[in-house]
């Protein structure tokens, strides 16, 4: 069976199939990305970048609190009586408030963790493809300080995007009375940008421009909005949750790309051609 990405020249049918693949498939990678995690233990050489880790991830895990806070109030809510909760589990998400779920990290929040903790993505990146493919990583504080800018603006770049993405999206469904998808929709939308963010730490290791980081995750939509959503259900585990989903989002973001869209000599080539290119212009 083909593993390539989505080809926007295949009927719509072949398209959804394909896209059905991606997911599927990285959502069973994170196992796979879990397993290689414990093996060879890529969080060795963070303590390289010292105190700037250590504060990053401490800030990152009071993120986390904050984000399990919420959630934890908004299920007391949904279920006032605990001790009924198993007799009467339909009438809890009878008055389960999904939009407060759907929007609980919405805005910028869940980007300021993606920024805060930058240091262990790109570290976690590196270390994947140092491994699998021994690919020589950048470890200077200077090389992560550029990882940092980069992850600023594609943060920025998700959460504008995202934002008019569902405006758009919730359009035609209030025209057409499908209002009641709106929050299923704005969540596969979070998904998709949360795990742009992530595979986009693959692509600079590359020395990809962000918009031809862009247009590449297009083509493994799957991959993205699986990637991005395991990553959030993640953010929402106390103290170390924000952690796992940075570490596993990285691995599992290379495992996809190299099974799905992987980065070939022959692209490197197009790529500084066309920006040598540009330059003459």
């Amino acid at each position: 069976m083909s593993t390539g990405p989505v080809n926007t020249d295949q009927p719509f049918s072949e398209r959804f199939f394909d896209f059905i693949r991606q997911f599927a498939v990285t959502l069973l990678l994170h196992k796979k990305a879990y397993d290689f995690i414990k093996e060879h233990r890529p969080w060795e050489g963070l303590q390289q970048y010292g105190w700037t880790a250590k504060v990053l991830i401490a800030a990152a895990v009071i993120f986390g609190l904050q984000f399990f806070y919420g959630f934890y109030e908004m299920v007391s809510q949904a279920v006032e009586d605990p001790t009924t909760f198993g007799a009467s589990i339909n009438a809890a998400f009878a008055d389960f408030d999904f939009e407060k779920f759907n929007w609980m990290l919405q805005g910028g929040r869940k980007y300021l963790v993606l920024i805060v903790l930058e240091i262990v993505t790109f570290h976690f990146v590196q270390r994947t493809l140092e491994i699998r493919m021994g690919r020589e990583p950048e470890r200077t504080f200077g090389a992560f300080l550029k990882a940092q800018k980069r992850m600023v603006a594609v943060s920025f770049i998700s959460w504008v995007m995202e934002n008019i993405v569902q405006t758009v999206v919730n359009i035609p469904l209030g025209i057409f009375g499908l209002d009641f998808l709106e929050q299923a929709a704005g969540l596969a939308i979070q998904f998709f940008f949360l795990g742009f963010a992530m595979i986009d730490n693959y692509h600079e290791c590359f020395h990809l421009k962000v918009t031809e980081s862009r247009k590449r995750t297009w083509r493994v939509s799957g991959v993205a909005i699986a990637t991005g959503a395991v990553a959030y259900v993640l953010m929402f585990i106390p103290l170390a949750g924000v952690v796992v989903a940075s570490m596993l989002g990285a691995v599992t973001a290379v495992m996809a790309m190299e099974r799905f869209l992987p980065i070939t000599d022959e692209e490197m080539l197009a790529y500084e051609m066309a920006r040598a290119e540009k330059k003459k212009k």
